[in-house]
């Protein structure tokens, strides 16, 4: 037996909504964010992978992950704690040579790097299909 649930169905499409403008916000913040004060850390180029950068997945306890090919040693912890505090928002920093999925994460990622361009709008919209 089924029942109409018009309440609860436009509670769900308001939270999906906010999901996605959050996830698209919070991509956009920690892209600027690694341009910015990514050299800083050593970091030139790498991935942003997981529900951020997959529309519809990311929900309100969602994290951000990001993998790195270089890093100064002993940064990732200073690392995940500045783009935490940035983001007001959980973020995983994964070293890809001490990764056991990183071709994966080569493969399915968001590539990024210094010399990427914040303009352009298939960095935040693919949802790579």
């Amino acid at each position: 037996m089924t029942f109409p649930t018009p309440l609860l169905d436009t509670r769900l499409a308001r939270e999906k909504e906010k999901n996605e403008a959050d996830r698209q916000r919070l991509l956009s913040s920690a892209l600027e964010w690694l341009q910015t004060h990514g050299a800083t850390y050593g970091i030139t180029h790498g991935y942003i992978f997981g529900s951020v950068v997959e529309p519809g997945r990311f929900t309100q306890t969602s994290d951000i992950d990001i993998a790195v090919d270089t890093w100064k040693t002993g940064d990732i912890c200073g690392l995940m704690g500045y783009l935490s505090l940035h983001l007001n928002r959980d973020v995983d920093v994964v070293p890809l040579d001490q990764c056991h999925f990183a071709d994966k994460i080569r493969r399915i990622g968001m590539p990024w790097s210094v010399n990427d361009s914040l303009d352009s709008p298939q960095k935040l919209t693919d949802s790579g299909d």
